[in-house]
């Protein structure tokens, strides 16, 4: 029997299939990774956060985990207000991760530069098993090199990259794709910390840069 439903989903304008009980199954669909990403400031979160919404609003089981080292927020919130509720999780705890996984459609990841690589074989099983991953994350340090999650994530051939840029800070063109990382107002040394949460912006903040104007002492 012809089904709309079934028709329109072929056709990609949505992504599940409903089943018997009304809510959207992925049981018989493939799976994907869509990974937002750029430099700070450039809406990788709002772009999360709103396809969030779209599934969740569809009664299809949804969540977004965040990483416990991340302690600005409980809630995954863009810059421009927009938010989801998060699920604050230990970023090496793998078996909790995977669990999430197994239990949800649609699993949202926010600031996944902070999880470890050995998270990448989880959701590469999640996708073989029809799930629909959403991840945002910066994809550089503010060196300009890749964070190994990013770079592993950017491997795949199953992730669909979705790069913005952002406004950079000095000339303000359209143009920034590094972060920059302020000690003081003064760029920091090569050798600083990878990680650094800004608990105290007054001495660490981040400015999105172009590759001119990025600065590295």
């Amino acid at each position: 029997m012809f089904s709309i439903e079934r028709y329109v989903t072929l056709a990609g304008i949505l992504p599940f299939v409903k089943g018997p009980t009304g809510v959207y199954d992925t049981s018989d669909m493939p799976g994907s990774i869509t990974f937002f990403t750029g430099p700070m400031a450039c809406g990788k979160t709002l772009e999360l956060v709103r396809h969030l919404q779209i599934h969740s609003e569809q009664r299809i089981p949804t969540i977004c985990l965040r990483p416990a080292t991340d302690t600005r927020s409980e809630k995954v919130q863009s810059r421009s207000g927009l938010c989801y509720e998060g699920l604050t999780i230990p970023e090496s705890d793998l078996d909790a991760i995977r669990r999430v996984t197994e239990e949800y459609d649609v699993i949202g990841i926010d600031e996944v530069q902070f999880f470890p690589p050995g998270v990448v074989p989880i959701l590469l099983d999640a996708v073989r098993h029809g799930k629909r991953l959403l991840v945002a994350g910066i994809d550089t340090d503010f060196r300009g090199e890749a964070f190994p999650i990013t770079a592993a994530l950017l491997s795949l051939p199953e992730t669909d990259v979705q790069r913005t840029r952002a406004v950079c800070s000095v000339c303000r063109e359209h143009n920034a794709t590094r972060t920059q990382r302020l000690r003081n107002g003064t760029p920091v040394r090569r050798d600083d910390p990878t990680v650094v949460v800004d608990d105290n912006p007054s001495v660490i903040t981040y400015e999105p840069r172009c590759i001119e104007h990025h600065v590295i002492l």
